[in-house]
């Protein structure tokens, strides 16, 4: 099981190295965001750019991270379902979702 401190830091990894790494300084985290869930933790992050700024084009469009408990990689939460239903689902096993045969 991860900590919230170790939660934040995955996800800190995974947004300087692989999503941003053409501008990891600008990633700032938002640890007072953290919430855990059974499957693992979400945290928010922000740009410094729209913190110092507030302007709306220099916000992440999906400011939402999961770090699983499982020590799997951080990701991007989807932005549908809501994050509570993603984490319950992924909890189940319900996710992802199956794809039908026809």
């Amino acid at each position: 099981m991860l900590t919230r401190d170790e939660a934040v830091a995955a996800a800190a990894a995974y947004l300087q190295t692989q999503a941003y790494p053409d501008r990891p300084e600008s990633v700032v985290m938002l640890p007072d965001t953290a919430v855990e869930f059974p499957y693992g933790w979400t945290v928010c992050f922000d740009f410094k750019e729209h913190i110092e700024t507030g302007d709306p084009t220099q916000a992440p469009f999906s400011p939402v991270m999961v770090a699983p408990h499982d020590g799997t990689a951080a990701h991007f939460a989807p932005t549908f379902p809501p994050t509570e239903e993603y984490m319950r689902l992924r909890a189940s096993g319900e996710w992802p979702p199956r794809r039908l045969t026809t």
